[in-house]
């Protein structure tokens, strides 16, 4: 598998299946943030986990892609997806957001979408044996770099990789990827442009922090 992250909560995913190689799209965001998407980016799989500017520009992505942007379970192509509800911290403005639990090449992946607070014991049931964790830590509409790694703890998985915190030419207002790596203390960290991994890479013991770039 391999892992692009290409700002925000948007990264592509190609995957090995039976059927060939399926490129999936998480949240798709549209240049308004100040960030551009790839002209290219081509998938069969096009999931959003909230509907903003952020994350909802799925008309971005060639290739006639199946959407997944409601909660249920979906199997595409050999890989299967659980669209998990996990709206926005309770109010009277709470804003609907998914998380994802993708099983792939023998490997269990969460998306944790916009999520702005730690998970409820019920999320956290869906998210048990989570290998590979993308996680927001930026705060602002998302959790803060404290509440990620609590949240990281929560789910306690073996490789994690940060996202939605402030990269050049964006718009908005996030914490840069040192105040998260700060909260999580000690874990061994890789710097990379890209993440190839197979389930014999996972780390056995020590989590790994991924920090890719966009």
């Amino acid at each position: 598998m391999q892992i692009s992250w290409l700002g925000l909560s948007c990264f592509e995913l190609k995957v090995k299946t039976l059927e060939g190689e399926v490129n999936i799209v998480v949240d798709p965001f549209e240049n308004a943030t100040g960030l551009k998407l790839p002209r290219s980016l081509e998938g069969s799989l096009v999931l959003v986990s909230h509907n903003e500017m952020h994350a909802n520009n799925s008309g971005a992505v060639s290739g006639n892609p199946f959407l997944i942007s409601t909660p249920g379970e979906y199997e595409i192509k050999g890989i299967f997806v659980y669209a998990i509800s996990a709206p926005s911290q309770a109010d009277a403005n709470a804003k609907q957001n998914l998380i994802f639990r993708i099983e792939a090449e023998e490997m269990s992946l969460a998306h944790l979408g916009a999520l702005d607070r730690e998970l409820t014991n019920e999320e956290l049931e869906q998210l048990e044996n989570i290998d590979l964790l993308m996680i927001p830590v930026g705060g602002g509409r998302v959790m803060s770099p404290k509440t990620a790694s609590a949240v990281m703890s929560q789910i306690e998985p073996r490789v994690v990789i940060p996202m939605t915190h402030a990269v050049s030419n964006l718009k908005e207002k996030l914490a840069p990827v040192e105040e998260f790596c700060k909260q999580v203390g000690t874990c061994r960290r890789e710097d990379a442009s890209k993440l190839k991994i197979t389930k014999k890479d996972l780390p056995e013991e020590d989590m790994l922090l991924v920090n890719l770039s966009v």
